[in-house]
This record gives structure tokens, C-alpha cells and sequence, in this order.
């Protein structure tokens, strides 16, 4: 008998450090925001053009970190971590504060955006001159997520990126 509620005890412990080991960003209760604009836009991606057509979001709750993915071409959510490059992803850390919607998300030192451009054969993550603003955001599964990214014109390692364009990004929730 102790050893049965020795092992409740212990599986209580367990499920309460677990439900506190959620995500920190704050998501969304009710939708925020009016934004409607489509996935458009384009850049340079490593020296080769890209054009946006398709984005999902997703919670990161390994690293606690919003995450807009950029496509060409339509992905689904479960195959979000094994899609094909190019593509560009955006990571959005907000250090525990809420998501702004309708102004650009901080880069302070502390929260930060950061894009990182996929390619064949390598990646390359910028976070000088990366800016993204969320229009429209909702907590609901499927639900679109609207705004705004733009990153300024830049080299790195040889190679030139940059990004101007909106997106529609399908809410994947948490990964």
C-alpha cells in the first residue's frame, strides 16, 4: 500500500512540474488584431529570388519561441520541421511579454526577431535589419495570422538576403 502511494505522490509531482513547464509566451485568448493581408512578397534568399505563397505559425515549446514559416509552396503543419528549401523562417522570442499585434515586435536585447533563410545546402540567420509586425493573431487552431515582415538588404558570408512582403499564416499551435 505505501509503495501504491508512493507512486501516486510521485505521478502527482510529475504531472504538476509538467503543467508548469508550459510555454511562457503569453498566446493569445480571443483574436486581436484586423489585418488582412495576403502571403505575398519576396526577396533574396542567398543570391537566389524567392517569392513568398504559403506561411503557417507555430509555438516552439522547446525554445519557447513564435515561429512564422515562409513558403513557396503550400506545406502542412505536421511537416512544418521537414519542409523542403528554400524557405524562410521567422523566430519571434518575446522574453515572456505578450504578442504585439499592430506594432513591430521588440528586438531589445532581450526579446528579439531573428529570420533565418533556408536554402539547398546551407542556412543563414540574420538578425540585424529583420523586422516583422503581427496584424491580426488568434488563439484557434487553423486560425490565419496576419502581418507584415521585412528584412533590409544585406550581405553575409558572400551572400546577399533580404525580404519585404506580408503573410497569411495558417496557426499550426504548439509544436
Amino acid at each position: 500500500m505505501r509503495r501504491v502511494l508512493a507512486l501516486l505522490l510521485a505521478a502527482a509531482a510529475a504531472g504538476l512540474l509538467a503543467s508548469g513547464a508550459g510555454a511562457k509566451t503569453p498566446l493569445p485568448t480571443a483574436p486581436q488584431g484586423t489585418g488582412h493581408e495576403p502571403t505575398a512578397g519576396g526577396g533574396d534568399n542567398g543570391g537566389q529570388t524567392f517569392t513568398a505563397r504559403y506561411a503557417l505559425a507555430v509555438l516552439d515549446i522547446s525554445f519557447d519561441q513564435l515561429e512564422v514559416f515562409i513558403f513557396p509552396k503550400k506545406v502542412a503543419c505536421n511537416d512544418v520541421n521537414f519542409a523542403t528549401p528554400p524557405y524562410i523562417e521567422v523566430i519571434v522570442d518575446t522574453n515572456g511579454a505578450p504578442i504585439r499585434v499592430g506594432k513591430p515586435s521588440l528586438s531589445n536585447g532581450r526579446a528579439f526577431v531573428q529570420v533565418n533563410f533556408h536554402q539547398a545546402k546551407a542556412e543563414n540567420d540574420i538578425q540585424p535589419g529583420a523586422s516583422i509586425t503581427f496584424t491580426k493573431i488568434g488563439p484557434a487552431r487553423n486560425s490565419v495570422w496576419h502581418g507584415r515582415l521585412t528584412v533590409t538588404k544585406q550581405r553575409f558570408q558572400g551572400h546577399t538576403f533580404s525580404y519585404d512582403g506580408t503573410f497569411a499564416a495558417t496557426w499550426c499551435g504548439k509544436d
